[in-house]
């Protein structure tokens, strides 16, 4: 593995928190999956996107953001940071895009019977 990474390195950056790496996408540090794991905020006009990477497994997470990933490095972190992001989702008109929803991949958090729920956009 640290030979492929070495091959790698010169077709690889480092980024900062908050860093805008393209016009209108800024870095969002989510960790617990994963050392080091990042999520990105993209903004356009008044449109805004949270695409949250690892951080939700399934839709199923978002109503009960504390059900854990196996392959969740730090628990308690990754719990944690699903519940910020479920209340900032539910807060506002922010788009979610998570790439292990399946066919829902893009949507926004709404509160059902006092729960937060995944309801699905249409890209």
């Amino acid at each position: 593995m640290g030979d492929m990474i070495k091959a790698r390195q010169p077709q690889v950056r480092t980024v900062a928190v908050g860093e805008e790496t393209f016009p209108g996408v800024h870095v969002m540090l989510s960790p617990g999956h994963s050392a080091g794991h990042t999520a990105y905020v993209i903004n356009a006009g008044r449109q805004r996107v949270i695409a949250f990477g690892d951080t939700f497994h399934s839709p199923v997470q978002i109503t009960h953001p504390l059900w854990e990933a196996t392959a969740d490095h730090d628990r308690g972190q990754s719990a944690s940071l699903r519940r910020s992001l479920v209340t900032e989702l539910a807060g506002s008109d922010t788009i979610g895009f998570c790439v292990h929803f399946a066919d829902v991949v893009f949507g926004r958090v709404h509160i059902d019977g006092g729960r937060p729920a995944w309801h699905p956009v249409d890209a």
